[in-house]
């Protein structure tokens, strides 16, 4: 069988194409294995997380992708690219995100705080990382405290309580409404009570404030004089006491020199003993004795 020119031209263009296309994906695999390198992490759950997904940091700058989705064990492996421009350190943290409300997922990372910055994942580690969570999972755990009821039953049981607790709300306003009534005027009463305190206050204050001014403005030459006055009082007596403490004047030297308190002690003395001799036989005062 025998093709045609225009049967020729179309297998050429389609195997050309096929091997432009075969080329630019191998090409496009080298770079990427040769900038950057690879990691494992493993999620126990991916909430539709596709190969192609980015991998962005703090929720905006993309500096890698999915590239590899498989189950190993339990848990299921993730791996990813991550440009060499990013070194990231062992502790960092990955978990699947969900851009917007309900887009496409994608795997964020944390990188905390830490004080080792020499040690970084590498080509080839894996890691775990933290599992999404899911409306499906939210709807588990709340079946499981529903006690084996279903949605329509615990509606119901929901309603009679409401009802029940506004029927005895509703009576115990009608059996209390004098009390009721009577604690609102009160309140009502006391509120009113005491913005008139308040503003009775408030006039004294700004009256006491006034008169004070008033006092200071009048006084302020009195008060200036009576300042320096202390002043130089205080001076004064810093004066003394420097005195004192130098022993000059004859209360300072009987504070500073002991001879001068022993000869005061030895006079006090000697007339205690006259003193008391005269008053024994006082004709020695105008008497001389004889030797």
């Amino acid at each position: 069988m025998r093709l045609n020119n225009e049967a020729k031209v179309g297998i050429v263009i389609v195997v050309s194409f096929t091997l432009f296309i075969a080329i630019i994906a191998l090409l496009a695999q080298i770079s990427v294995s040769r900038s950057g390198y690879k990691l494992g992490i493993y999620f126990g759950f991916l909430n539709d997380l596709k190969v192609g997904a980015p991998v962005n940091i703090a929720g905006g700058i993309k500096i890698g992708q999915v590239t590899d989705i498989r189950q190993s064990g339990e848990k299921t492996e993730v791996t990813v690219w991550i440009d060499n421009r990013y070194r990231l350190i062992r502790n960092t943290k990955f978990a699947i995100f969900t851009q917007g409300m309900i887009g496409s997922k994608y795997i964020n990372v944390f990188v905390p705080p830490s004080t080792v910055v020499d040690d970084f994942l590498k080509d080839g580690d894996r890691i775990y990382g933290i599992d999404p969570a899911s409306f499906d999972q939210m709807m588990l755990v709340f079946q499981g405290f529903m006690q084996d009821k279903n949605g329509g039953e615990i509606l119901a049981d929901i309603f009679l309580n409401s009802k029940e607790f506004v029927e005895n709300l509703n009576s115990i306003s009608r059996e209390n409404r004098y009390d009721i009534r009577n604690s609102v005027l009160s309140a009502k009463a006391s509120i009113v009570l005491f913005s008139q305190q308040i503003k009775i206050f408030m006039d004294q204050l700004n009256r006491f404030t006034a008169n004070m001014s008033d006092l200071s403005e009048k006084n302020k030459e009195d008060i200036s004089i009576t300042i320096r006055n202390l002043s130089e009082i205080s001076s004064s007596l810093n004066k003394m006491v420097q005195r004192l403490e130098q022993g000059r004047g004859t209360l300072g030297k009987l504070l500073t020199d002991e001879e001068v308190y022993y000869n005061i002690k030895d006079a006090s003395q000697s007339a205690k003993s006259l003193f008391n001799k005269l008053e024994q036989d006082p004709s020695k005062l105008f008497f001389k004795q004889k030797q």
